[in-house]
C-alpha cells in the first residue's frame, strides 16, 4: 500500500481498472451495440416485412412449436412491434435450453436464422459463458465501481481537464487526455450502469439471503416478491387448445394497450396457462402488467398481481440499465455513452501499458511485456475489427447453410483471434494499431456498398428512400464509425513515424 491516501486511492484505481480492464471493454461493447439489439436484429434479416399485419399468425406459430418443441416446459412467442414487425417464438425446457428464432408474422414461416443482436446482449451480460460468465462480468461490474469512485477521489483537476485535449500531443499525453474527458463525460452514466449492472444480478450473487430466509428455494422467493399464477402440472394431455388470438385481443381491451408477449406454461398439459403481458417501453421499471387465461377453454382466469415494492425498486434499476423506455432518443443517448465507455477504458489501458512498457525499456529488462502490449492492441482495436466481420458474414453467408448463426458467431471469434496473432506479429516491426484501425475502416466503410450488392432490399438506398430510419441508421453508424476508424488509423500511423524519428534523436542526446 502507498503512503498517502490520495496514493493509495491511485493505486486502487490503476489496479482495479487494469484487472478486468479487457474484460470491462468487452463488456461494454457488447451494451453499446446492444441498445440497438432489436434494430440489428431487423437489419441482419433483410427480407423482414416492413410492417406487420393487423391479425400475425400467432397461432400458425403455436402450431409450429407443438410440432418442433412438444416436451418444452413453456413456449413464448413474441408479438411484432414498431421496432421488430416480425414474431419471435422459443421454448424454454426443464434443462435450460431456450432457443428463439425469428417468424414471418403474416404467414407463421420462418426467418432467416442470425445470431443478431441477440449475441451481443448475451455477450454483455455473461460472455456466452452461463453462470460463470454472469459471475465473471459482476466482479467486473463491481471492480469498474472501486474504480469510478477511486477515479473521483485522485482526479482533483476533473472540470479542468474535461476541456483538455492535446491531439496534437500525441502518444501517451493523448491517450491519457482521451481518457480524462470520456471518463468525466460519462460519469454519471458510468455510475449508474456498473451499479445498476450489478444490482440486477444480486440475487444470484449474494445468495446468503435466499437460503436464510427461504431455505433456498428460489422460487418461493420470487413468488413472494412478484406474485405470479401459477398450476401445478395434471400429468395428461389437453382435451383440446384454446386460440391464442382472441385471448390477445382481449387482453388488449382489458390493459389498454398492445401486448407484446404470450407465454404458454406447460403447453402438453391440462394445466396449461396461457399468460398475455405487455412489453417494458412505457415505464423505466419493467412493466409486469399481464391478464392470465386457461389455456384449453380461454377463459381469463386472473390479472397480474402488482409486485411488491422491493420488487419494484429492482425492476426500477433493472429498468435503468436496459433502456427499454423513453423510444429511440434514450437508446441513442445510451449508445454515445457506452462509446465514451469504451473510449475511456481503452484510452485508460493504453495508457497503462505505454508507460510501463518505457520503464520496461529504460531498465534494460528483457520480458514477455511486449506480449502484453500487443494482446491490448488486439483486444481493444481488434474486437471492433471482429464486429465489422460479423456483419460481412451476416450478408455474405448463405441462408440454407448449416447453423447459420453459429457461422456468424464463429467468424467473429476468428476475426478476433486473426487481429490478436496479427498484433503480436507486428508489434516489433510494425504498427498494429494502425493496421487494425485501417482494416475496420475498410469493412465498415464498406458494409453499405455491400448490403447494395447482396441485399438489395435491405440496402442503404431502399431504406432512406421508405423512411425506415431503424434500417437505415445501422448502415450509417457504419459509415460513420468507418469515417472515425479511418482518422484513428491515420492517427496511429503518423504517431508511429514521430515515434520512430525521436528513437535516433535520444540515442543522439544521449551520446
Amino acid at each position: 500500500m502507498k503512503n498517502s491516501f490520495s496514493q493509495s486511492m491511485a493505486w486502487l484505481h490503476t489496479w482495479a481498472g487494469l484487472i478486468v480492464g479487457w474484460l470491462l471493454f468487452v463488456i461494454f461493447v457488447g451494451g453499446t451495440i446492444a441498445c440497438f439489439d432489436t434494430e440489428l436484429d431487423r437489419w441482419m434479416r433483410p427480407g423482414i416485412a416492413a410492417q406487420a399485419p393487423e391479425r400475425p399468425a400467432l397461432d400458425a406459430l403455436a402450431a409450429t412449436l407443438e410440432r418442433e418443441e412438444p416436451g418444452a416446459h413453456a413456449w413464448y412467442l413474441y408479438l411484432p412491434t414498431a421496432r421488430f414487425p416480425a414474431m419471435k417464438g422459443g421454448a424454454y425446457h426443464d434443462d435450460g435450453r431456450f432457443e428463439v428464432h425469428a417468424y414471418d408474422a403474416a404467414t407463421g414461416a420462418r426467418l432467416r436464422d442470425t445470431a443478431g443482436g441477440e449475441f451481443f446482449f448475451t455477450l454483455h451480460y455473461n460472455l456466452h459463458a452461463g453462470n460463470i460468465g454472469m459471475y465473471l462480468v459482476g466482479l467486473a461490474g463491481m471492480m469498474m465501481l472501486v474504480a469510478i469512485l477511486t477515479g473521483i477521489v485522485i482526479h482533483k483537476r476533473i472540470f479542468k481537464d474535461f476541456f483538455l485535449l492535446r491531439f496534437r500531443a500525441g502518444g501517451q499525453r493523448g491517450w491519457l487526455d482521451g481518457h480524462n474527458i470520456s471518463a468525466v463525460l460519462g460519469l454519471p452514466f458510468h455510475l449508474m450502469i456498473a451499479y445498476t449492472g450489478v444490482a440486477i444480478f444480486v440475487s444470484s450473487y449474494m445468495l446468503a439471503g435466499l437460503k436464510l430466509g427461504y431455505g433456498g428455494d428460489a422460487e418461493k422467493f420470487y413468488q413472494e416478491a412478484s406474485p405470479y399464477t401459477h398450476r401445478e402440472e395434471m400429468h395428461k394431455p389437453p382435451p383440446s387448445r384454446a386460440p391464442l388470438l382472441p385471448m390477445v385481443e382481449d387482453a388488449r381491451r382489458r390493459l389498454g394497450a398492445d401486448p407484446w408477449i404470450v407465454s404458454v406454461e406447460h403447453p402438453a398439459d391440462a394445466s396449461t396457462l396461457v399468460t398475455v403481458a405487455l412489453d417494458h417501453s412505457r415505464h423505466v421499471a419493467w412493466n409486469y402488467r399481464n391478464v392470465v387465461y386457461d389455456g384449453v377453454t380461454g377463459a381469463r382466469l386472473a390479472d397480474g398481481r402488482r409486485p411488491s415494492d422491493g420488487y419494484s425498486t429492482y425492476a426500477f434499476l433493472g429498468g435503468l440499465h436496459m433502456v427499454q423506455f423513453g423510444g429511440a432518443l434514450f437508446r441513442w443517448l445510451y449508445f454515445v455513452l457506452g462509446l465514451s465507455g469504451c473510449v475511456m477504458l481503452a484510452c485508460g489501458m493504453q495508457v497503462w501499458v505505454e508507460k510501463r512498457a518505457r520503464r520496461v525499456r529504460e531498465a534494460g529488462v528483457v520480458s514477455g511485456y511486449g506480449l502484453v502490449r500487443a494482446l491490448n492492441a488486439g483486444v481493444v482495436a481488434g474486437m471492433p475489427l471482429a464486429v465489422a466481420a460479423m456483419l460481412w458474414a451476416n450478408r455474405l453467408l448463405p441462408d440454407a447453410i448449416a447453423e447459420r448463426a453459429t457461422q456468424e458467431i464463429r467468424v467473429f471469434c476468428i476475426a478476433w483471434a486473426l487481429a490478436a496473432l496479427w498484433a503480436c506479429l507486428r508489434l516489433r516491426r510494425g504498427n498494429p494499431w494502425r493496421d487494425l484501425f485501417l482494416a475496420t475502416a475498410a469493412l465498415a466503410l464498406g458494409l453499405p456498398l455491400l448490403s447494395m450488392a447482396v441485399a438489395p432490399a435491405g440496402s442503404l438506398l431502399r431504406t432512406v428512400a421508405a423512411g425506415n430510419w431503424a434500417m437505415a441508421s445501422v448502415d450509417l453508424v457504419a459509415l460513420a464509425l468507418g469515417m472515425a476508424f479511418l482518422w484513428l488509423g491515420r492517427r496511429a500511423g503518423r504517431s508511429a513515424v514521430a515515434g520512430a524519428n525521436a528513437v535516433p534523436e535520444a540515442a543522439q542526446a544521449s551520446a
